[in-house]
C-alpha cells in the first residue's frame, strides 16, 4: 500500500472509491476499510496513535519516576528536551526516506527500529539512561511526517485535509514533499526544544509564569501568518486579483525550455486541483475563460 501517484496506467474502476485522474480518493468515508485509500489511512493513524503514547507516556508517571530514580528539576527537563530533540533529526530524515522509499517502509522501518527504546524504559535505573531512552523513544514521533505523506499521496486535496487532521490529531505532489513534510516538522521540534530550554529548564521561571510567556511568543509567532498571500486566492486582509488563475501562478515555476519538454505537466495537474482551495465568500477568476489550456503548455 505505497503511494497511488505514479500509476496513472491503472483503471480508476479498479478502486472501490471515486479517484482523480491521480487516483487519489474524492471522498472520506472514516469508517470504511476499503483498499487502498482508507486502509492506509487506519493503519497509519494507528501506528501514529501507538508512537505518541509511547513518547509521551513517561510525562504523567514523573512523580513516580523521580522519586525511583531521584531525578532533580533539572534532570526531568533535560529528559524532556531529549525527547523532542530526538524527533528533529528524525523527521528530517524520515521526509527523505519517504521521497526514497515510500512512506509504508519508511515509518514500518523506523517504529521498529525504535520500540527496543520503548521497551528498555522500563529498565531506566538512573538520570543518564532514562534520558537515553527518551530521547530514542523521542524518534518515533517523526512517522508524523510519514503520516502526512501518506495521506497526501491518498487523498485529493478537497478531502485530504480532513484525512490529515484526523490521522495526525488522534503534503507525493512532487518528489521533494517528503523533504519539506520531514523539514517542517522538523522546525516544529526545535521550536519545542526552544521553548522548553527558555521557559521550563531550571529556575528562572515558575512554570506558571514559563506557560504564560510561551502563551505571549505564541501570539507574536502567529500575527505574520496574517500577512500570508496568494494573488489567485487572497490572503486574510485582502482578497485576490481577478485576472490571475491557479494556472498562471504555478506556470511561472518554469521557463520556456522546461515548457518544452513538459516537464511543467505535475504543476499543471497541481493548479487543477488546487482550485478547491478558493474560499467560499470569495470569488477567484472565472475559469470559463481561462481554465482552456493556456497557449504556453
Amino acid at each position: 500500500m505505497g503511494t497511488v501517484q505514479g500509476n496513472n496506467d491503472l483503471d480508476p474502476k479498479q478502486f472501490a472509491l471515486p479517484v482523480d485522474k491521480e487516483h487519489k480518493s474524492k471522498v472520506f468515508p472514516i469508517f470504511s476499510v476499503a483498499n487502498p485509500h482508507m486502509r492506509a489511512f487506519h493503519l497509519s493513524w494507528v501506528q501514529f496513535f501507538a508512537c505518541f503514547v509511547s513518547s509521551f507516556a513517561a510525562p504523567p508517571l514523573l512523580p513516580i519516576i523521580r522519586d525511583n530514580l531521584n531525578l532533580t528539576a533539572t534532570d526531568i527537563g533535560n529528559a524532556g528536551i531529549a525527547s523532542v530533540s530526538g524527533a528533529v533529526f528524525a523527521r528530517i530524515a524520515m521526509g527523505t526516506a519517504c521521497d526514497l522509499v515510500g512512506p509504508r517502509l519508511a515509518s514500518a522501518s523506523l517504529t521498529l527500529l525504535t520500540a527496543p527504546a520503548v521497551y528498555l524504559t522500563s529498565s531506566a535505573d538512573s538520570a543518564t539512561w532514562f534520558l537515553l531512552v527518551r530521547f530514542f523513544t523521542g524518534f518515533s514521533l517523526a512517522t508524523f511526517v510519514s503520516t502526512q505523506f501518506w495521506m497526501s499521496s491518498m487523498f485529493s486535496p478537497p478531502v485530504v485535509g480532513r484525512a490529515n487532521g484526523v490521522s495526525c490529531n488522534w503534503q507525493k505532489l512532487t518528489q521533494s514533499l517528503g523533504v519539506i513534510s520531514g523539514m517542517t516538522g522538523g522546525g516544529g521540534n526545535v521550536g519545542a526544544v526552544i521553548t522548553q530550554l527558555i521557559f521550563f529548564k531550571g529556575s528562572r521561571y515558575t512554570t506558571e509564569l514559563g506557560i504564560s510567556y510561551m502563551g505571549i511568543m505564541m501570539i507574536a509567532c502567529s500575527i505574520p501568518i496574517t500577512l500570508i498571500y496568494f494573488p489567485q486566492w487572497g490572503g486574510m486582509l485582502c482578497g485576490p486579483k481577478s485576472e490571475v488563475t491557479e494556472v498562471d501562478y504555478y506556470m511561472k515555476e518554469w521557463d520556456s525550455q522546461e515548457q518544452q519538454q513538459d516537464l511543467h505537466q505535475v504543476s499543471l495537474k497541481f493548479a487543477d486541483s488546487s482550485k478547491s482551495e478558493r474560499g467560499k465568500k470569495v470569488e477567484s477568476a472565472s475559469s470559463e475563460d481561462k481554465d482552456s489550456t493556456p497557449t504556453h503548455v
